[in-house]
């Protein structure tokens, strides 16, 4: 082959590659492991981000092809955040998990340096705005088997976990690939505002349609993951994404919108009449069982319960309140007021077993996160890693914002809001979940990604 076909070749690894970590990595799950849904993911983006790597150098040291740099906005915080990561790895008080990280976790320092590398290597590799659509495409359909293998999962069905004994969450949501109900609610909650925005700006009839069975079945899968973060995350979303839009968006899709509504309250009804696989309360008794205790602010797994680890939490800060615990050792420096959260809000009764009385738990839930994932960030990495984290995405939605102001193309400006609108949602879903490795690497790659999009400007 000549040095063309080589390029040719190198080029098409380094985009198939970019495919597989943007759409492909949260449908992984590996049956026959213990942990079968976090560390294949996380193993799966590390191994492709050493072939795109190896890739580039290819390009540039045989090949011969020059490397340009694409200025991106949050250069300089990413930097930050990667260096604060390092520093509080070099001075953590488990180096053991922040080095190899915590298991069902794996947020050690080679984790949180990947995130960055997701969104620096999308921001400069992705070529054109056609390859763009086609990443973002290809999430919105991988988002689509997710969710319904969700609702196949709601119905006690599972068609990828065939294999598995334990076949997901043991609780009225569900998880999928993405392994809980609460990270399921938060990826959907990133994926639904893009979703909505591809609806409203396809020409194609079928498309069209296909975006719109799409968004039904990941609105769907939200709804039955019984997340009441990621319901008001994604309701918020929405909002902003109608306001960014504003009057446009509603005198040219006004039938698009007015038809997704329809389907919506359909699909609502369908849930009360149909009920709960296996029990005797319907969906709405389980729903409205979920929103009665986010407003008990005294005992329960609502309110109370986040607080009561808020308030711990940031007590634990302030003892390493510069750089930190470091990287997952959440569940180290959490251990000072474990055993008080257990007997708060574990069930939990005494037993006689001959002449000792023993501690039966039912449903035990031990701490290894803040469920905030701001707070998380402090315990790992202090304040330092705080403020480089939150500089990262407060300058990249500024940019986006100004951005969306500054866009004359229609259908390029509505995805910039659907892009906003998801981060948004995101942010605010954080305040009551952490990062995990299912759903952050998408997070990191499409601001890369959308980065990416804004340097090209190709009609």
């Amino acid at each position: 082959m000549n040095q063309h076909n080589y390029l040719f070749a190198v080029n098409r690894t380094i985009a198939i590659s970019l495919f597989f970590l943007f759409a492909c990595v949260p449908l992984i799950v590996n049956p026959f492991t213990q942990d079968f849904w976090y560390k294949p993911k996380i193993d799966a983006i590390c191994v492709l981000i050493v072939v795109i790597t190896l890739a580039g150098a290819i390009r540039h040291f045989l090949l011969k092809v020059p490397f340009h740099y694409k200025p991106v906005p949050v250069f300089i915080p990413l930097l930050a955040f990667a260096g604060s990561a390092l520093l509080s790895t070099l001075f953590s008080t488990a180096p053991h998990l922040s080095l190899f990280g915590d298991f069902m976790r794996e947020e050690s320092i080679s984790t949180l340096l990947t995130y960055a590398a997701l969104t620096f290597l999308f921001s400069q590799l992705v070529a054109t705005e056609k390859q763009f659509h086609s990443l973002m495409k290809g999430l919105i359909f991988s988002s689509v088997v997710i969710s319904l293998n969700g609702i196949a999962n709601y119905w006690g069905y599972y068609p990828i976990q065939q294999l598995v004994p334990f076949k997901g969450y043991l609780g009225p949501g569900v998880g999928s690939t993405i392994g809980n109900p609460n990270f399921l609610g938060k990826y959907l909650v990133l994926i639904l505002p893009l979703c909505m925005a591809y609806y409203c700006t396809s020409k194609d009839r079928v498309e069209t349609v296909c975006y719109a069975a799409g968004l039904l079945a990941c609105l769907t899968a939200l709804v039955l993951t019984f997340t009441r973060a990621s319901w008001l995350a994604f309701f918020v979303a929405i909002i902003i994404y109608f306001l960014l839009t504003g009057r446009d968006l509603f005198r040219k899709d006004g039938k698009k919108i007015a038809c997704t509504l329809f389907v919506i309250v359909v699909m609502l009804s369908m849930l009360f009449w149909v009920g709960v696989p296996n029990q005797k309360k319907n969906f709405f008794d389980l729903a409205r069982k979920k929103l009665s205790t986010s407003f008990d602010f005294g005992e329960g797994r609502g309110v109370a319960n986040r607080l009561f680890v808020w308030k711990k939490t940031i007590g634990v800060i302030k003892e390493r309140p510069l750089l930190g615990f470091g990287p997952d050792a959440h569940s180290k420096a959490m251990q000072s007021f474990n055993l008080e959260y257990c007997l708060k809000f574990n069930d939990w009764s005494l037993h006689k077993r001959g002449e000792q009385e023993v501690i039966r738990f039912a449903g035990l839930t031990l701490l290894d996160r803040a469920h905030n994932n701001y707070l998380d960030v402090t315990l790992s990495q202090g304040l330092v890693g705080l403020a480089a984290y939150l500089s990262t995405v407060i300058t990249f939605l500024i940019w986006l914002l100004r951005s969306i102001r500054r866009e004359e193309n229609r259908c390029r400006r509505i995805i910039y809001c659907g892009i906003f609108a998801s981060f948004c949602g995101y942010l605010l879903n954080d305040f009551f979940i952490f990062s995990v490795v299912s759903v952050s690497p998408t997070f990191w790659s499409m601001m890369g990604l959308t980065l990416a999009m804004n340097s090209q400007k190709i009609s």
